[in-house]
């Protein structure tokens, strides 16, 4: 029988708003090394979980999981920071570098640091550096990320999301993982195809269920199953995240053939561009929302994708709330706020307290703090699992707050509100409130969609708006549609063998 091959798994994974005006830094990510990291990882509904099923159950592998660092999304993280997580996974896997046949990344892909725009790609090359140039690298990118020559050319073996909202993590990991397989035990070689699209996209024909991009999408997963065909992926990349090589980017990897990566790549994106104004968010303004709910029976759902921490944002607008206030709404309203002075006081007072309290503004000064008379109806240490991937998540200390027909689920630091976990963590279940403000883009319809009346998309400012124009790009390279409208584009290939 042939020797066990060694597999080494990383992740780390933040998602960032260049236009979030706080950085992130080293104590917002949750960190696991060794045995630890693959007991909170196995099972979960994440591209790590997805890809240990595989390659645990493999008996040629020894499977070592180094370590695991995952934030939620923010502001760019502080340069000081970056070089300390940085060098905290280079020294987790030097001592293993050696015993390396092959390395599995779980990143994101739209990460960016102070002072180091591409700290993926850095941690790729100096990972590399310690492994050795014969060491396969596969990794696995969220569809949001925006993959750089600099990553590719490392590690040209990559799997990405296909779907959004992001349904898909574990399998993009399983894929991840056959990919690895195919390369130690099959003698797959990846060569990747990539080629980028000057425009940016927002929007509900983003939704890869019922939207124009959906089909694209399509396309890349027809093409996996394909000869010759080692992965295939469409990033729609992230917006917010304000870096040199920002775009909508179609890359597909084969075994070995250049020529054909680069005809599919660019069949990929046939026709994609020709679509860019219909891949843009429709939004309405707040004013417009209010007045339209007042007519319509509840839940109502104001989608506040401008302030959405899994997208960057702070998560301490006030901005609908303090409409739907002033408008003199009559239902009961629910919504999250990031805001760790408030809690921070309730907590010090303590249940059923009253208090004057100045909400929002915490982080973001463009947000005014709102006054309001408030009880202190229910405090929390902020832990409780996601309902979309079983993941455990961390809040910092929480407050609920109930003012009149408001409630409000403070938390000491931002969180990735994907679906319902926050306000049922807390004994608040939004179907039985009038009006639900969510911070998410979008959220897997069963959460919210399938049970509200209306869900109107709120054009607010913030750090993660879907106005893109409004936002101030200044790194990503332009013309790029929608900042230029007058963007064109000429189809160009670039090739990566690692």
């Amino acid at each position: 029988m042939s020797k066990r091959k060694t597999v080494l798994v990383i992740e780390c994974q933040q998602e960032v708003s260049s236009f979030n005006p706080v950085p992130s830094r080293y104590e917002q990510f949750a960190i696991d090394s060794g045995e630890a990291f693959a007991v909170a990882r196995r099972g979960t509904g994440t591209y790590v979980g997805g890809a240990l099923e595989v390659l645990e159950t493999d008996r040629r592998l020894d499977v070592i999981p180094v370590i695991g660092a995952l934030a939620c999304s923010a502001g760019e993280l502080a340069g000081a920071d970056y070089a300390r997580l940085r060098e905290e996974i280079l020294a987790a896997l030097q001592p293993l570098a050696a015993s390396a046949d092959a390395v599995y990344f779980a990143l994101h892909g739209s990460m960016a640091a102070q002072g180091e725009l591409d700290p993926e790609g850095d941690l790729l090359a100096r990972a590399r550096a310690l492994c050795g140039a014969h060491v396969p690298f596969v990794m696995s990118l969220d569809l949001h990320g925006v993959p750089t020559a600099r990553m590719l050319a490392l590690c040209p073996a990559v799997a990405a999301l296909h779907t959004y909202p992001h349904v898909d993590l574990a399998d993009t990991g399983r894929r991840a993982a056959r990919l690895l397989q195919k390369v130690l035990f099959e003698g797959a070689r990846p060569v990747a195809a990539r080629v980028r699209l000057p425009m940016l996209v927002r929007g509900d024909e983003c939704k890869t269920e019922t939207g124009l991009y959906g089909r694209f999408i399509d396309r890349a997963k027809a093409l996996e199953a394909r000869p010759g065909i080692l992965a295939a992926s469409l990033f729609i990349g992230n917006p917010f995240t304000d870096v040199p090589e920002l775009c909508t980017q179609a890359i597909v990897v084969a075994d070995g053939d250049e020529a054909l990566a680069a005809r599919e790549a660019l069949g990929l994106v046939d026709g994609l561009f020709e679509q860019r104004a219909n891949i843009q968010a429709k939004l309405v303004s707040l004013e417009s929302a209010i007045a339209e709910a007042r007519g319509l029976a509840g839940p109502i759902v104001f989608t506040d994708a401008a302030d959405a921490p899994s997208s960057g944002a702070t998560g301490d607008s006030n901005l609908i709330v303090r409409g739907l206030l002033a408008s003199g709404f009559a239902g009961s309203i629910l919504a999250p706020v990031t805001d760790a002075p408030a809690v921070a006081e309730a907590h010090r007072l303590g249940v059923g307290a009253s208090a004057r309290w100045r909400i929002g503004g915490s982080l973001d000064p463009r947000f005014e703090p709102l006054e309001i008379e408030a009880r202190v109806a229910l405090l929390g240490d902020g832990r409780y699992v996601l309902e979309s991937w079983g993941t455990r998540e961390n809040a910092g200390r929480t407050a609920v707050l109930e003012a009149g027909r408001l409630t409000l689920v403070a938390t000491s630091q931002p969180v990735s509100l994907f679906d319902r976990s926050l306000f049922l963590a807390h004994g608040r279940d939004p179907r039985r409130f009038d009006a639900i403000v969510v911070k998410s883009p979008h959220c897997q319809p069963q959460f919210f969609d399938d049970y509200a009346t209306r869900n109107f998309n709120v054009d607010v400012p913030g750090s993660t708006s879907a106005n893109l124009p409004t936002l101030g790009h200044t790194r990503c390279a332009r013309p790029i549609y929608p900042l230029d409208p007058d963007t064109t584009f000429e189809p160009v290939v670039e090739s990566f063998d690692g």
